[in-house]
């Protein structure tokens, strides 16, 4: 059996905030996402074009949209695969982040729920918030080299 057949085979999630300090800029970084979020500025690089890939200065119809549902799949693959491998407060966070990600082809599609999506996006962040906040604010278990606590 191999190491990557030991790895999907294995009954306890690797934990990925497994320091204070993974924590804490997992809670840094998630405070000035969820502000961003809640104050209405734009993230940076945001695409006028509504595209996920702003690419629509030399590909334009099915070419373009074939790039942003490759690039869109890409991204929701790495989101299960994060969110699967991670139990507890860090699935929370996961979650939280990986929320406004899974809703943008219906912002997209649905231009009349983008105010609603937002809103359900910001609460995920918010989560993700707390989750961040709870994972700092726990007692540490001491964390071997492969993220695995004692306790797993």
């Amino acid at each position: 059996m191999g190491s990557k057949d030991f790895a999907l085979a294995q009954s306890h999630p690797v934990r990925l905030l497994t320091t204070r300090a993974r924590s804490a800029v997992a809670l840094g970084l998630t405070a000035f996402v969820f502000t961003t979020a809640i104050r209405g500025k734009p993230h940076p690089g945001h695409s006028h074009s509504g595209w996920l890939v702003p690419m629509d200065f030399f590909l334009h119809g099915w070419p373009l949209i074939s790039v942003n549902l490759f690039f869109y799949g890409w991204i929701c693959w790495i989101g299960f695969w994060c969110i699967r491998g991670t139990s507890g407060r860090e699935r929370a966070f996961m979650v939280g982040w990986f929320t406004g990600i899974f809703l943008w082809p219906i912002r997209m599609s649905r231009p009349d729920w983008a105010l609603a999506l937002k809103h359900i996006s910001a609460f995920g962040l918010g989560v993700a918030f707390l989750a961040a906040l709870a994972l700092l604010l726990e007692p540490s278990d001491v964390a071997d080299s492969t993220g695995r606590t004692g306790a797993s």
